[in-house]
């Protein structure tokens, strides 16, 4: 064979490479409906010591209502831990948008900045009421594994009862920011 005809077939090749891959990422793409994205802004962060674990897996049940938006799970900051909030169905109020959590590492002196996934309204500010979160149920949440029922209330610390009814569950990762655990 020709160097051209070798040339060709190896472009015809990747082209063909390239067309599979692109269809199986556009297969393989979220079909999940998601909440407007919100832009972080610096008076969202806060510092950190350390960065959050690797997030637990979640399974998401089937949409509980026409309208619902799927919110990912997220980690939030807490009394010096990182405490992760599942996954849910919500139907946002008109014109509020999502802010996911993120972390980011200042250059300067490698501080840590972590910033929690907050509902904000039209103007960027944060949603006060924030009962729509909840409104749907437990049946709307994460499960830790397939057909698990949603994560059940925990009682607190002094053994008096769990949440109320409603309340977003958290997930105590008992991260001390020591690297050996």
């Amino acid at each position: 064979m020709s160097v051209r005809v070798v040339a060709v077939l190896r472009r015809a090749s990747a082209l063909v490479g390239l067309v599979a891959v692109a269809s199986l990422a556009e297969g393989c793409a979220s079909s999940l409906p998601r909440p407007a994205a919100a832009q972080v802004v610096v008076s969202d962060y806060v510092a950190v010591p350390f960065s959050p674990r690797t997030p637990p897996v979640e399974f998401i049940p089937p949409s509980p209502s026409k309208g619902a938006v799927w919110v990912d799970g997220s980690w939030e900051w807490s009394g010096g831990r990182y405490v992760w909030r599942f996954g849910s169905w919500v139907i946002p109020p008109p014109h509020a948008r999502l802010a996911r959590w993120t972390i980011v590492r200042r250059k300067e002196d490698g501080q840590l900045f972590f910033a929690p996934s907050t509902w904000k309204d039209a103007s960027g500010q944060p949603v006060a009421d924030r009962s729509f979160v909840s409104a749907l149920g437990p049946r709307a949440r994460a499960r830790t594994r397939l057909g698990a029922p949603p994560p059940a209330a925990e009682p607190d610390r002094r053994g008096r009862g769990g949440r109320p009814p409603g309340a977003d569950t958290h997930v105590d990762t008992g991260d001390t920011g020591d690297e050996d655990d």
